[in-house]
């Protein structure tokens, strides 16, 4: 388990309420369950960015989709492999 440096801010509802959103309209436009590995791995990579201090929604969401889109252990093999 990876450790941090610097000191973690908690958590709120407002930002869980946040991340949850993104969350669940990242799952809808994938087309995966909110409790899939897929959507599990994206969870860590908005609570990474969320604790790297990116508050914005929008830019969270938009972190998200770019990070996913070079995560090659994410995305769809190539057609025709």
């Amino acid at each position: 388990m990876a450790t941090t440096d610097w000191p973690k801010e908690p958590l709120t509802t407002e930002a869980i309420e946040i991340l949850d959103r993104i969350l669940k309209n990242w799952c809808a436009e994938y087309g995966c369950e909110t409790g899939s590995l897929r959507a599990q791995m994206t969870a860590r990579i908005l609570i990474d960015w969320f604790e790297f201090g990116v508050r914005d929604e929008g830019e969270l969401a938009g972190l998200v989709r770019d990070q996913l889109v070079f995560d090659t252990s994410l995305s769809e093999p190539p057609l025709g492999r």
